[in-house]
């Protein structure tokens, strides 16, 4: 049992590792957390690049993040 639980908590670890180096040196996941800690999600790169592939689920640039609630 212990064995599976450390192997759980190395993998939690590796993937938290992966996510701080992909948020580090991938230039659009930066802008979206720099937009999403200036409170305004609407101008992260990822958001402007997903309104362009899902235009179905209205995402405008008018769009607020309360109205994506």
């Amino acid at each position: 049992m212990e064995r599976g639980a450390q192997a759980l908590i190395k993998a939690l670890a590796a993937a938290m590792i992966f996510g701080g180096l992909m948020l580090i040196f991938h230039p659009a996941y930066r802008g979206a957390v720099g937009a999403l800690w200036r409170g305004k999600p609407v101008e992260s790169p990822v958001w402007d690049s997903n309104k362009d592939y899902y235009p179905m689920l209205g995402l405008t640039p008018e769009t607020t993040h309360a109205d994506t609630k």
